[in-house]
């Protein structure tokens, strides 16, 4: 009996190692180089507070692929090859090779013009932009329209569809000059992703995966559509590090409907692999069939904008002599970054779904390529120095450097080099008794953010409560009349990336505006002023909020109205 479970092990083992073969046995790293990777994994894991870390590597025709950590810190359960990871805005790529093969099979290009596809109902904010905007200028980033961060961490309630969403984009502001700069938007990726429901006369989650991951081969990917979808067996779970100590995510913000074609896909180091070779193979999958026109994917590699915000793996590009090593960036192209590492060609991006945080790095040149995601601990800059000191270090290998990041100076990283950026907000400002506390409460309404309800505070005289969508805090007073600081006090994936060392939260600027004495108008200052504008009220093209009893306006002045909608559960 026991001879028979030997044999019937091993004829398992040999079945399992001849199906995964194709996927993860290539000759591309030696025992020594390997050795080195799982310590520097390992040993960055620790130091940067990592509980979960999925490494794959392509070569060539050669893949080599691991998990390192827990999925599952209360079960026990390990990362291997097939856990699955929310990759945030490496999705952007997918829903560009959607794109790219709808207009392939359309015979158009990345200049078809997106109203021409759209339909008179959408628009911009001004006839220009919406009669020259391209497929080209929201794939790079140029349309000069704010990203309003705030509304993607904020979220939308489930009413809210991407049709509707995607039509409410021409009250998006204007924050630089159409094509006058870089201005990261995930709003513009998922209005690509309707124009490839209009093109593709589907949705964009039946698309994606009719049309990209299957035919590529990536079985085992999903999409995020529900919080349970990160919280079931077979996915690395989300953590936080809370005193010290890794706590479970908060399971009601992991969705981003309806902003899916922006960051929605969950997946594995295999099924990453088989991506990484299918855009290497410019197009083409494994199985030999060529999805979209090769052309149309090497545009997208080329960064034909600057990003001159900060560079989103360390804040900073490498360069000599300060660093053994050189990055040269050339721009932002079609959901790609272009850049050269000591000088060989590179296209790369990132992706965060809160305590997820995922990198992807393409030497197409050299047909090389490495993908890697982490589940915690929902603090950007400790998991992308685990990432980048990481790919810095295979990548010197994969290409026949000697590393330069190594494991006495992955954790010091970007010392001793350089030194960290030390962030540190202060004390505060002083708080003021607010004498009618009740002037300020109310729900206050914007076309394309979540409403804000703002509350008195029964346990304070000199603060106010506010609802924002997923986000709760407080607005502080200040010294100055009507004018406050925004502190978000929940979930923790929230306020954890606008954290100083001192465990202090970076506050935002709340001002209060007035018509006719009445707080009309919630001016919240985030990159750019964001207004919201009270129940009851509209907003004025001089900025103000006037009455409107009726609920409709006929003055010529009056231009947006929100007396009755906003993306929020209205009360």
């Amino acid at each position: 009996m026991d001879r028979i479970k030997f044999v019937f092990s091993i004829t398992f083992m040999f079945s399992l190692l001849f199906s995964i073969c194709p996927y993860m046995c290539g000759e591309i790293f030696n025992a020594a180089a390997e050795e080195h990777i799982k310590n520097l994994v390992l040993t960055t894991m620790e130091c940067r507070h990592v509980p979960g870390f999925t490494l794959s590597v392509v070569k060539g025709g050669d893949v080599w692929a691991r998990g390192f950590g827990r999925a599952d810190i209360s079960a026990g359960v390990p990362v291997d090859n097939s856990t699955l990871f929310a990759i945030g805005s490496v999705t952007k790529s997918f829903t560009m090779v959607l794109l790219g093969i709808l207009l392939t099979e359309k015979k158009l290009d990345w200049t078809a013009k997106v109203m021409e596809i759209l339909g008179p109902e959408y628009g911009f904010v001004d006839e220009y932009r919406t009669r020259e905007s391209t497929l080209k200028d929201l794939l790079s980033h140029r349309t000069g329209l704010d990203g309003h961060e705030f509304g993607v961490i904020s979220g939308y309630p489930e009413t809210v569809s991407r049709e509707e969403l995607s039509k409410n984009l021409k009250f998006l502001p204007e924050k630089k000059a159409f094509r006058d700069g870089f201005i990261y938007n995930n709003y513009m990726y998922m209005l690509l992703g309707h124009v490839a429901e209009k093109l593709g006369g589907e949705t964009w989650e039946n698309l994606i995966t009719s049309r990209v991951l299957t035919p590529i081969g990536m079985s085992s990917s999903k999409l995020l559509k529900q919080p349970s979808d990160v919280f079931i067996y077979g996915v690395a779970q989300p953590y936080i590090l809370r005193d010290g100590q890794f706590a479970n995510g908060t399971r009601s913000i992991y969705t981003i409907r309806p902003m899916e074609p922006s960051g929605a896909i969950l997946s594995n180091g295999v099924d990453m692999a088989k991506y990484i070779r299918f855009i290497i193979n410019m197009g083409k999958t494994d199985k030999g069939e060529q999805l979209l026109d090769t052309e149309l994917l090497k545009q997208a590699f080329i960064g034909i904008i600057s990003d001159t915000s900060d560079n989103y793996r360390t804040n900073f590009f490498l360069t000599q002599p300060t660093f053994p090593a050189f990055e040269i960036p050339l721009g932002y192209g079609h959901a790609f970054t272009e850049a050269f590492y000591n000088g060989n060609r590179r296209v790369d991006h990132s992706g965060g779904v809160f305590s997820y945080i995922t990198l992807l790095w393409i030497f197409p040149d050299q047909h090389i390529g490495i993908f890697a995601s982490t589940n915690g601990p929902a603090v950007n800059a400790l998991q992308m120095k685990a990432l980048t000191t990481t790919f810095y270090h295979v990548s010197d290998i994969l290409l026949g450097y000697k590393p330069w990041i190594n494991v006495t100076n992955a954790c010091t990283f970007p010392g001793p080099w350089r030194n960290d950026t030390v962030t540190e907000f202060g004390a505060g400002e002083i708080s003021r008794e607010l004498r009618n506390a009740k002037e300020y409460t109310g729900f206050y309404g914007n076309n394309v953010l979540s409403g804000i309800h703002v509350e008195s505070d029964d346990k304070s005289n000199t603060s106010l409560k506010f609802t924002m969508g997923l986000l709760n805090g407080y607005l502080q007073s200040t010294t100055d009349h009507d004018r406050f600081m925004m502190e978000i006090m929940s979930p923790a994936e929230f306020y954890a990336p606008f954290m100083d060392k001192n465990n202090v939260t970076m506050k935002f600027h709340v001002t209060f505006l007035r018509y006719n004495n009445e707080c009309t108008l919630l001016q919240l200052h985030f990159n750019m002023p964001l207004n919201f504008t009270k129940q009851g009220y509209i907003t004025s093209t001089r900025g103000q909020a006037v009455n409107n009893g009726q609920g409709l306006t006929t003055s010529i002045n009056c231009v947006i109205s929100v007396l009755a909608y906003s993306f929020a559960n209205n009360p």
